[in-house]
């Protein structure tokens, strides 16, 4: 055995981590989870299917995919470092996907969610604050699609529109605004929206290339 191989509270350990204290109890949050570790977890109950909503990640194999691809990232929320509470994963657009044509310039910020139990408690805020730093993402276009069928409406008590409006406001925090394009699936409903965080080291022959192909026009 090598005495010089870390063990796996090192190695998460080595991952960004916040500790909160919570009304429920203590709650760590992390960024750069590795995957490899999430099948000591478990999924909060406010986490899951519901009448009119489902989380868009109900699986801990889908984290270890994600925080496994080039790029990958997965910030999570736990409830005494054994309960995922809250979520945050991002990874680089597929070929088959719009943004996937500007290369490496674009990622995504793919799903967000806290549990229906660990709501307005800040735990999204932090998810953000600690992926988001860095000059990784200031080199990079940061997009999320937010689109009406993934939103907790019941559990927010929100109507679509407040929803909406609550998805620009908290987002603003991070220099993400509402950007026009003629993406298909943005267009099927009026609610859905595209935002972006254009980092601060991208130049402006990207960000033309950015504006031109938010209405599919490609240039290289």
């Amino acid at each position: 055995m090598n005495d010089s191989t870390p063990n796996d509270d090192v190695i998460i350990s080595n991952a960004k981590r916040i500790i909160r204290e919570t009304s429920h109890g203590k709650v760590a949050i992390y960024s750069g989870y590795p995957a490899g570790h999430f099948d000591r977890l478990k999924l909060d109950s406010g986490i899951g299917n519901f009448a009119h909503y489902s989380s868009i990640i109900q699986k801990l194999d889908v984290f270890d995919k994600v925080a496994s691809q080039s790029d990958g990232r997965v910030s999570i929320a736990l409830l005494n470092e054994t309960t995922v509470i809250g979520y945050l994963a991002c990874w680089i657009p597929e070929q088959t996907e719009r943004w996937s044509k500007l290369g490496g310039l674009m990622y995504e910020m793919g799903a967000i969610e806290v549990s229906r139990n660990f709501r307005k408690m800040g735990i999204a805020h932090t998810m953000v604050d600690l992926t988001i730093a860095g000059e990784f993402f200031d080199r990079r276009i940061t997009y999320m699609n937010g689109f009406l069928w993934h939103w907790d409406l019941d559990g927010s008590g929100l109507s679509k529109f407040e929803y909406r409006k609550m998805m620009l406001k908290f987002l603003d925090n991070w220099c993400f605004h509402e950007f026009y394009t003629n993406e298909p699936n943005i267009g099927l409903r009026q609610e859905n929206l595209f935002m972006a965080r254009i980092g601060s080291k991208v130049t402006e022959r990207d960000r033309q290339r950015f504006r031109d192909l938010r209405f599919g026009i490609r240039n290289h």
